[in-house]
């Protein structure tokens, strides 16, 4: 029956195929409800936010503070994109290539120092074995032993570590990035950690403005294949902005408000079996409590910090060719 499906177009074939509306009413129709309360509500957030800020602006036409304009790419695949449009930093979220070689790698890396943004940053993905010295052996990439990749002064390569990019005016971003990602194939793959362990818990400073992980979290851009060990982090740091890739259907973009309605909405999802109408409901009430707020006070919500997640994977799917948009975001 289920492979009947597929062929109808009615089921996807496996987790890393987008879902159905058919496909999470079988799994959960709890969650199901759930994930289209939640994606009506933040479009609503967000639209509300959107307005009260193109307001605010209007009415205070004196600053002066230009915005920094942030491009986001994931999942190249040892292809380039035709049109990176152009910013002040340009961002790449790991898988540069598929083999992981030196020679591919600097290929890419020689492509980003051509682009004309003032700063690239750049983390490793799964298939950048190199950038791993397990995961390199792994892939019997050490013999001969090929020289390392060569990184151009502007482009900075994050592993578990941050820098403090200065742009024109005096404006400054501070960016964390690292690489791992829950364990999702062979050892060859770079920078796998045990779904059980992840190394998240307090190792990300909390005074940065942009985080750039390959792995996503878990509820958000991800189709459920995320980390919640990375969630609860993204909970304590909330940076402005969160670029990952990794989950190709899952490319886009979403804010979180850190609000009830979100706690309702991750903790629903998260459960093993959810059954309870009434987590719903706890769901819309949030959600319904958190608009009206919006509207009665909208200068003090637009003030409320919020993050925003861009999943960058230019790979559709698995396709081979980069169809996704490039992500835009000015900070």
């Amino acid at each position: 029956m289920s492979s009947l499906l597929v062929r109808l177009g009615l089921s996807r074939a496996g987790p890393w195929e987008p879902p159905s509306v058919l496909d999470r009413l079988l799994a959960s129709p709890v969650r199901a409800v759930a994930y289209f309360l939640w994606r009506a509500m933040t479009a609503m957030q967000s639209w509300m936010r959107t307005r009260t800020r193109t307001r605010k602006t209007e009415t205070n036409s004196s600053s002066t503070s230009a915005p920094l304009r942030v491009v986001c790419i994931a999942d190249t695949h040892d292809l380039f994109p035709a049109h990176v449009p152009p910013g002040d930093l340009l961002i790449h979220a790991g898988d540069l290539t598929n083999s992981g070689s030196p020679a591919d790698l600097q290929l890419m890396l020689d492509w980003l120092t051509a682009q004309p943004h003032r700063h690239k940053v750049v983390v490793a993905g799964n298939h950048d074995a190199w950038m791993d010295p397990v995961a390199r052996v792994a892939a019997g990439l050490t013999s001969p032993l090929p020289p390392d990749p060569v990184f151009a002064t502007n482009v900075h390569y994050l592993q578990h570590r941050s820098v403090v990019l200065d742009f024109a005016a005096g404006r400054r971003l501070t960016v964390f990035g690292a690489p791992d990602i829950p364990v999702c194939g062979p050892a060859s793959f770079a920078f796998q950690y045990d779904p059980d362990t992840p190394p998240w818990k307090d190792a990300i400073p909390a005074d940065i403005d942009i985080l750039v992980t390959h792995a996503p979290p878990r509820h958000h851009c991800d189709l459920e294949l995320g980390c919640p060990g990375l969630l609860r982090e993204l909970w304590r740091v909330r940076p402005a902005l969160h670029v990952f890739g990794h989950v190709h259907w899952g490319a886009g973009r979403e804010v979180l408000h850190w609000d009830a309605s979100q706690q309702a909405y991750e903790s629903l999802m998260g459960e093993a079996s959810p059954s309870s109408w009434l987590a719903c409901l706890r769901l819309l009430l949030s959600g319904v409590l958190s608009s009206a707020a919006a509207l009665a006070w909208p200068s003090m919500t637009i003030d409320c910090p919020t993050t925003v997640l861009i999943n960058a994977a230019q790979m559709y799917g698995d396709t081979g060719r980069l169809r996704n948009d490039v992500q835009v975001i000015d900070l």
